[in-house]
């Protein structure tokens, strides 16, 4: 059996424009992770609002950082990747923040095999309300049901799949973990409370999530595997909005 390497360099990476409010909890809750062989790279598309004068407060913690217009959220990504040094890469945006271990567990669990690594997300409503939300692997085909700030991918797997589409300023998340999926990469479900995210960022625009989702299927679902991905998307989207009664409701669906 294949060891488990459980303390390789993992690559932390943020993307950020305009979260002077927000960005210093993210930046806190990677810095004092329990794992130490990390890597911090922040991207920062040109923020304005006071974002670049947090940042520099923990500058001597941040292996490297940038600024400078981009072409939104998925370049972000690239640009961090392309830099990136570790050999597993993990995305935090500056909505969210990690759990205090949330890197240390995901890197000491699963199997040497594992090209990605994903567990659960802690959703945070306006009002306090919390609900949690679990990675579904099989899942996959019908929508974003992997939650992406708690995925650690291969760096290996990005240089095989290629880059994010910066054509796709929402479901770029989706796209990419279908294309993995369809190289035949492993993804892992690690039962862990990984990650925390502010339920209005940019994934509230469910109209425009949803348009995007589509055009993702469309891409990479034929024939049966389309109609019945499609279907399932529709009458989910219609559970959650007429029959879930939540307080998180009017943020998340």
């Amino acid at each position: 059996m294949e060891k488990l390497d459980d303390t390789p360099k993992v690559t932390i990476i943020t993307v950020v424009y305009n979260a002077v409010a927000t960005i210093e909890d993210t930046i806190l809750s990677v810095i004092n992770q329990t794992y130490t062989n990390l890597e911090y790279i922040i991207v920062d598309g040109g923020s304005t609002d006071g974002t670049q004068k947090i940042v520099d407060k923990y500058r001597d913690k941040i292996a490297r950082f940038v600024s400078e217009p981009d072409k939104g959220i998925a370049d972000g990504f690239n640009k961090g990747i392309a830099m990136a040094t570790g050999s597993w890469i993990g995305m935090i945006n500056a909505d969210d923040w990690y759990a205090h271990d949330a890197v240390e567990v995901m890197m000491k669990n699963g199997s040497a095999k594992d090209d990605v690594r994903c567990g659960n997300i802690m959703l945070i409503g306006k009002n306090g309300f919390v609900r949690g939300k679990k990675s579904k692997v099989s899942w996959l085909n019908f929508g974003m049901y992997i939650m992406h700030p708690t995925c650690f991918i291969k760096k290996e797997v990005y240089q095989a799949v290629g880059k994010y589409d910066t054509v796709l300023k929402i479901a770029m998340d989706f796209d990419m973990f279908l294309r993995i999926k369809y190289h035949g990469f492993k993804i892992k479900y690690i039962d862990h409370n990984v990650a925390y995210m502010r339920a209005d960022g940019v994934s509230s625009d469910t109209v425009k999530m949803h348009h995007e989702e589509l055009a993702v299927m469309r891409r990479h679902l034929k024939g049966v595997s389309y109609f019945n991905s499609l279907t399932f998307n529709y009458l989910n989207r219609l559970r959650w909005r007429y029959f879930y009664k939540d307080p998180l409701r009017t943020q998340l669906n």
